[in-house]
């Protein structure tokens, strides 16, 4: 009986915090149409979608690795990494001369850049588990250094200069079907309903809460809690890696800071939500309004022709609002 009412009350705080989150994201809208008529109009949302789904890709990953009570802010350099190889494969292997002995690479350079990618994701996600598992320190501090790692790696690759993709590889950034639909919103929606699927109708979403919860208890209980928190890992090593090859498809360009912003915003976009920075708590659907809500904002900003420069204080302001609202309901329930 006792736990049927925890229950009860637990779904209806993450009920409550949701409704707030609509709630603000609907007002944005309005305030913002009333402002500017354009805001509201298909192409202008279409747009917001297509902005903010690299973003949303990344704290798919980030946002299910937090419910585990883990974190991962190295995401943007990561990124920014794989760009820096992949349009390195592809530009190189665009100027392989027709006639030479390997010009049969040059059809093949575009599914070796992905494969590759996809790789050295995997690759990233794996290493940066296994140093936060194997030296125990906090998450939070070793990411940062990986962060630090990764860009420097960047830099010495691409030696500071930028990588083109001279118009090569563009169907996952700016490709579109069914007359106007950009490819890259239906990745996001995709990685959303995936990660909606995993977090509440797999036994590995339920490990991530039992860990993130109570890690302890967890690994008494018979979870393999070192396992579970690898693929973790791994898995926002290949949603980065996804995410790479969609923001460089679109961009046309590879720099060792192109990603950078994207640790940042993905971590706001995930508190905003309504994911527990210690863990155990948040859902697909609270990644998905806290992303959208960010890209709502920087946005509206434009639309309105106010200084983008204020978009920082606003995603703080709001940032704040979340954190003292959830440790609010929090420390009521």
């Amino acid at each position: 009986m006792n736990m049927d009412m925890t229950r009860k009350k637990k779904s209806s705080l993450k009920l409550n915090q949701s409704l707030l989150l609509v709630f603000v994201i609907f007002g944005l809208i309005i305030i913002a149409s009333i402002v500017n008529p354009r805001f509201i109009r298909i192409s202008n949302l279409v747009n917001i979608l297509q902005q903010i789904s690299v973003l949303g890709i990344i704290a798919c990953g980030v946002g299910m690795l937090l419910i585990a009570g883990q974190i991962d802010i190295s995401v943007g350099a990561q990124v920014s990494l794989m760009g820096i190889l992949m349009a390195m494969i592809i530009e190189r292997g665009f100027k392989i001369p027709p006639d030479a002995a390997n010009a049969w690479m040059t059809a093949w350079t575009i599914p070796f850049a992905i494969l590759a990618t996809l790789v050295i994701g995997a690759f990233l996600g794996l290493f940066t588990g296994f140093i936060v598992i194997h030296s125990r320190a906090s998450s939070f501090i070793v990411t940062l250094a990986l962060g630090s790692v990764y860009k420097g790696l960047a830099l010495l690759i691409s030696k500071g200069s930028s990588f083109s993709l001279y118009g090569k590889f563009e169907l996952l950034g700016r490709g579109q079907i069914f007359n106007g639909l950009p490819v890259s919103i239906i990745f996001f929606v995709l990685i959303v309903a995936l990660t909606y699927v995993l977090l509440k109708y797999t036994r590995y979403g339920r490990f991530l809460y039992s860990i993130g919860g109570n890690r302890k208890a967890a690994f008494v209980s018979g979870i393999n809690t070192t396992r579970v928190t690898m693929r973790g890992f791994i898995s926002v090593g290949l949603l980065n890696a996804l995410a790479a090859l969609i923001l460089i498809s679109r961009v046309g360009t590879a720099l060792a800071t192109t990603a950078d912003a994207y640790s940042l915003d993905a971590l706001a976009a995930i508190v905003v939500g309504g994911v527990s920075i210690t863990g155990g708590k948040g859902t697909a659907m609270s990644i998905f309004l806290g992303v959208l809500l960010i890209g709502l904002v920087g946005n509206a900003l434009v639309v309105m022709n106010i200084n983008p420069y204020l978009r920082g204080v606003a995603i703080g302001t709001i940032i704040i609002i979340s954190v003292t609202f959830g440790e609010m309901s929090e420390n009521k329930r």
